[in-house]
């Protein structure tokens, strides 16, 4: 099982460009935070095994927090900038709720520049947002007993590692002032739609996903869902030979917002 997640997180980083913006679409107040609740699943297609396919199942949480506003400098200036931390957990159920083992949890703090986040697919030049820019971070894979390491990028990747949201060319509307269906009553939100597909002489990546984007919650998403189907081939076979290797899918829904954040990663 481990061994076929790996896998699927190599294929899922190499279609990427991993820095989508599309999970930070507003900042709020400092001291605010939310949290997500909901599943993976993940369907692999295996012709050679008995079953056929091998379902796995995961509950996930995804925790978003502004935990401290300084300036620093950036782009040739010193401008406002913002600490938040991404903290996703995904495990199995327990008696004490999820429980991610000793390699089941990763936390990211990383300082964003305020002017960064636009909240929109493109900029005032009508050149695509694709990235989120980062001053400086850190991130953690694992247990409290593991060592942060610095984030040397320069941007913030979210997709695979942290959550299944990537930047997507357009997004449609699909329904404004709908409920989402979160776990925080009365929110009201836009349903978009995106669809990337990535493709290479062996390896074809499909990427569905709705957005529930709403400026009632701090940054700005209610909910997403993801339908991601990886298709592999020879590299002499023709197109029509892609077949399904895997089908990942992804619903993560809001549960709880609050605003006394605190950093659960001391600045280095």
């Amino acid at each position: 099982m481990r061994a076929t997640w790996l896998l699927i997180v190599s294929v899922l980083a190499w279609t990427a460009p991993a820095r989508a913006q599309g999970l930070i679409w507003n900042l709020p107040e400092d001291g605010k935070w939310i949290r997500y609740e909901g599943t993976y699943e993940q369907v692999d297609t295996q012709p050679d095994s008995p079953q056929g396919t091998v379902t796995i199942k995961w509950l996930r949480q995804l925790t978003i927090k502004s935990v401290g506003r300084v300036d620093a400098e950036f782009s040739g200036k010193t401008q406002p900038c913002r600490w938040v931390e991404i903290k996703q957990m995904t495990g199995k159920e327990s008696e004490a709720g999820l429980d991610p083992g000793p390699i089941g949890t990763r936390l990211y703090k990383v300082l964003i520049p305020e002017s960064a986040v636009r909240g929109t697919l493109q900029d005032a030049d009508g050149i695509p947002v694709v990235f989120l820019p980062i001053v400086k971070g850190y991130r953690r894979i694992g247990n409290e007993e593991v060592a942060p390491q610095p984030i040397r990028s320069g941007i913030l990747h979210v997709y695979p590692m942290l959550c299944m949201v990537r930047h997507y060319p357009s997004l449609e509307t699909v329904a404004e002032n709908e409920d989402p269906q979160a776990g925080i009553p009365f929110l009201k939100a836009t349903r978009l739609s995106g669809q990337t597909v990535i493709e290479s002489p062996t390896l074809r990546e499909t990427h569905k996903a709705e957005l529930w984007r709403t400026d009632e919650l701090p940054f700005g998403l209610a909910r997403w869902r993801v339908r991601i189907t990886i298709e592999g081939k020879d590299v002499t076979d023709p197109r029509s030979s892609f077949r399904t290797l895997s089908t990942i899918t992804v619903d993560m829904k809001a549960a709880e917002v609050g605003d006394e954040a605190r950093s659960d990663l001391a600045e280095q």
